[in-house]
């Protein structure tokens, strides 16, 4: 593949608005929460302008002078930015930012509380089920859609940065590493839903985390146990951060991850170099082919559908956890915004 520069699908940066001022009528500094929110609790590109919508709805966005939004409650025992009652808030509040309080006044937290909430009552399969489970009135509901509909794909703009995440990695090159040997746990928002953070061996984090964000995926093994190739946290099972029952989705995510590794289904079945064209810092891909991986196009209930990513290390193929590999190979990649 030579020095092959592979950077964001639209090879452009958005401009700096979600830090500051508004992306399509919200509040900037709330786009990223929005967009992680979203994330953690799987919904989908629909998420983030869903819950800008109900923020909107509710308290325009933390603005109402009304009772209840800043502190106190409604008439109706409602609290916070996004409106929950104590029972549900009890039940659904999330420590969003990860100040280890859940405040129903702190918008992170709110919105990841809301984003809780949506996904229990059945976002994003159906979500004016899950709406009308917010707010029980088909006005509502009909509203926030409305809103949401005029924002947008707004998490997309937040995410378009001209940052390092967003720069190209070159995979045709690779770089033979033996410092430092240790660990790094991988953030929460780049974890599947339900899973809590793994850590990867910390030569390989910033390919790791410039791989989950450019291709959409989340992580459901990292390092661990009793789990071929994973032992040395040198290792990734991935499934999109999209609807993982789309094939459409795996294609535009895992598939275009694996074959810009250099994966053919043509070697499939081995997913090893050298029958494998991979890269150079790739060892092993399991995906479509491969038995027990794959997208649901092969894994259809016979296995947990996934994409597993190997890197070359000195210890390739660990099961028992054990120390970092004395050398792992990694392509050049941007590193983690500070």
């Amino acid at each position: 593949m030579g020095s092959t520069l592979v950077g964001p699908a639209s090879g452009a940066c958005a401009p700096a608005e979600a830090e500051a001022g508004s992306v399509r009528g919200v509040p900037g500094q709330y786009v990223p929460t929005y967009g992680g929110a979203a994330e953690r609790f799987a919904l989908g590109v629909r998420g983030p302008a869903i819950l800008a919508a109900i923020h909107k709805v509710e308290t325009d966005f933390g603005r109402s002078p009304l009772p209840g939004v800043r502190s106190g409650e409604n008439f109706a025992g409602a609290g916070g930015p996004m409106q929950f009652l104590g029972p549900t808030w009890a039940a659904y509040g999330v420590d969003g930012d990860g100040d280890g309080t859940k405040d129903r006044y702190d918008p992170d937290d709110a919105i990841f509380g809301a984003a809780n909430y949506l996904s229990a009552s059945g976002a994003p399969r159906d979500w004016y089920r899950a709406i009308f489970a917010y707010n029980h009135a088909d006005w509502y509901v009909r509203d926030v859609l409305r809103w949401a509909k005029r924002f947008g794909d707004v998490g997309s703009v937040a995410e378009a940065s001209c940052g390092p995440e967003a720069a190209a990695a070159e995979l045709g090159r690779a770089v033979r590493l033996y410092e430092p040997r240790e660990f790094r746990t991988l953030p929460r928002g780049l974890m599947a839903a339900g899973y809590a953070p793994q850590p990867i061996d910390a030569r390989l984090y910033d390919n790791a985390v410039w791989i989950l964000r450019t291709y959409e995926l989340r992580v459901t093994a990292a390092r661990e146990s009793g789990h071929a190739t994973h032992g040395d946290g040198t290792a990734l099972d991935m499934v999109p951060a999209g609807d993982i029952a789309s094939q459409a989705v795996w294609d535009r995510s895992a598939g275009r991850l694996a074959a810009d590794l250099g994966w053919r289904r043509s070697c499939a079945a081995s997913g090893s170099k050298p029958l494998c064209p991979l890269v150079p810092a790739i060892q092993f891909i399991g995906y479509d082919g491969y038995p027990s991986h794959g997208s649901p196009r092969t894994c259809d209930g016979g296995c947990p559908a996934h994409i597993h990513v190997s890197w070359a290390s000195s210890s390739f193929g660990s099961g028992p956890l054990r120390p970092p590999a004395r050398w792992v190979m990694a392509f050049p990649a941007p590193g983690e915004r500070a």
